[in-house]
């Protein structure tokens, strides 16, 4: 008995060791992507710059609450070190935050080969990369999906005491973010009959401080509606002036982003270049025709709720921020794509391993 539980402890060590290297070897190497992509371009934006003016104090974040948390993050970064690589470092949190919810999330949908492809293709994509880096909060609209992601860990976690807590203090700062509302909504209509059913095992205080403290957050964001109903325009990402003659026009906008041209964007993108390359493009083609045959699944509605959505707002004149919205939805259109293949690769090639190697490579 005694032999059994050095062996046990061996092993947890051993295990505990990779781990720890694991996470080590990763967070090195983050710091190193920081350190190049945050020089790019060496000096900063006239956006990075309004970004900063905006979070020189508290009273400046006041008087525009939308996307407060990331301006009080930007105001404590940049009062230790005034520098614009600083303001960046915050996007570049919600950079990894978006991959890793788009692991998390794709771990539960779809298998692991297809979640690290896709969540490195989403990583490498020039215009998440190009967003992650820029010292603006144009990155938080991906905010949407860590909170998926986080309402999946909800799901699927076994604690019924932090884990409600974590996830109403997110939905709290999630809501300063431009357009959140219309994500709830999305959700809303999806977990219509399901909502009441997440936090049945949750017990009762940790639901009531979790709303408590929610409230709390979002007291200085509805004072700043009523001060200034600009505000408002900006937290539903209407523009300052309306012309609905030109809104059918637009509506294709945001999917012609993807396969055709995006708008000019300088700072994000390259000429009109799409969002989509060649492989990307026929792996989303192909995930969707496997998505089509699964429309009964919940993530299939929130992803065409979400699409609909983006569709809507690039209509109203916001094409960037639509396409940066959806691109962890369509990503995951691209997981079943990368699914699909591999599955067939490993039907022809069901014991060679150096098929399958290849076949994954």
């Amino acid at each position: 008995m005694k032999k059994i539980g050095v062996k046990i402890w061996h092993f947890l060590r051993a295990q505990w060791r990779r781990e720890t290297l694991l996470a080590f070897i990763v967070t090195i190497l983050l710091i190193g992507i920081f350190s190049f992509i945050s020089k790019i371009p060496i000096g900063a934006a006239e956006s990075e710059h309004d970004l900063i003016r905006q979070s020189q104090s508290v009273r400046t974040i006041i008087e525009n609450p939308v996307n407060a948390p990331y301006k009080i993050a930007t105001l404590a970064l940049t009062t230790l070190s005034p520098t614009v690589r600083m303001a960046r470092a915050i996007s570049f949190t919600f950079y990894i935050g978006a991959c890793v919810a788009m692991f998390y999330a794709l771990k539960h949908w779809h298998t692991l080969q297809a979640s690290i492809l896709t969540t490195l293709a989403f990583g490498a994509n020039a215009i998440m990369l190009s967003t992650g880096r820029l010292g603006t909060p144009m990155i938080t609209v991906t905010s949407f999906f860590i909170f998926a992601g986080m309402l999946l860990w909800q799901v699927h976690t076994k604690s019924n005491k932090l884990v409600p807590f974590i996830v109403m203090s997110a939905l709290g700062a999630l809501l300063y973010v431009p357009g959140a509302i219309w994500f709830f909504i999305v959700i809303s209509l999806v977990y219509s009959n399901r909502i009441r059913k997440l936090f049945k095992d949750v017990k009762r205080p940790a639901i009531l401080i979790g709303v408590f403290i929610a409230l709390v957050l979002l007291t200085p964001l509805v004072l700043g509606f009523i001060r200034d109903t600009n505000n408002l325009k900006e937290w539903l990402l209407l523009p300052p002036t309306l012309d609905w003659s030109q809104v059918p026009r637009s509506i294709l906008r945001v999917p012609s982003a993807f396969i055709y041209r995006m708008p000019v964007e300088p700072l994000i993108n390259i000429g009109r270049l799409p969002v989509f390359d060649i492989v990307s493009g026929v792996l989303f083609l192909i995930g969707l025709n496997a998505y089509l045959r699964k429309l009964k699944l919940d993530r299939t509605r929130v992803m065409i709720g979400a699409a609909l959505v983006g569709i809507g707002i690039g209509a109203l004149g916001q094409t960037t921020v639509a396409v940066i919205m959806i691109l962890p939805f369509v990503y995951s259109v691209v997981a079943a794509g990368i699914e699909y293949l591999l599955d067939e690769w490993y039907t022809v090639f069901p014991r060679n391993p150096v098929a399958r190697s290849f076949g994954m490579l």
